[in-house]
């Protein structure tokens, strides 16, 4: 389940933006696979709307294309992972920030990861636009993130067979 948060005056440029993601994997089991991709080149493989620029195991380049039309360039940096709690890092580019993701056990085979990431917008036309389009950039985050939830469920349940 994903879902906004506004957490900042509506006339900022920046953004709390929350999201909650349920997988059919124990927190233990999804530690393994994100170790896993993060000993690859393309971490975000599993990700259609998020393309990996570069990776080189510790700064992440990240392309994201909105389905509003417009893609946002940023990366992520100073990856803390603090294994099985939180993985955190901050942003820089486009959207310029920090993040944490809380891993919470659900059950035996079962979590969700926790997504709250603050960020300003660094794009010029972001930044004069938001006054009047904050809520679409906020949709566009949301959409997204429901597709990268739906994505990750995927390809977990297709690494099963």
């Amino acid at each position: 389940m994903v879902g906004p948060s506004f957490g900042v005056a509506s006339m900022s440029s920046e953004y709390v933006l929350v999201s909650h993601w349920s997988v059919a994997r124990s927190r233990e089991d999804l530690w393994d696979v994100l170790d896993e991709w993060l000993a690859t080149d393309d971490p975000m493989v599993w990700w259609p709307s998020v393309h990996t620029e570069s990776y080189d195991g510790s700064t992440l380049r990240l392309r994201a294309r909105s389905v509003l039309g417009y893609a946002l360039r940023f990366s992520l940096d100073d990856l803390v992972r603090q294994r099985p709690e939180t993985l955190s890092f901050t942003s820089d580019g486009d959207l310029r920030g920090r993040g944490i993701v809380t891993f919470v056990e659900l059950g035996p085979s079962s979590s969700r990861m926790d997504i709250d990431w603050r960020v300003a917008v660094d794009r010029r036309w972001m930044r004069l636009t938001g006054w009047f389009l904050r809520p679409a950039f906020v949709a566009g985050h949301h959409l997204i993130m429901r597709q990268g939830e739906r994505n990750l469920r995927r390809w977990l349940e297709a690494q099963r067979v």
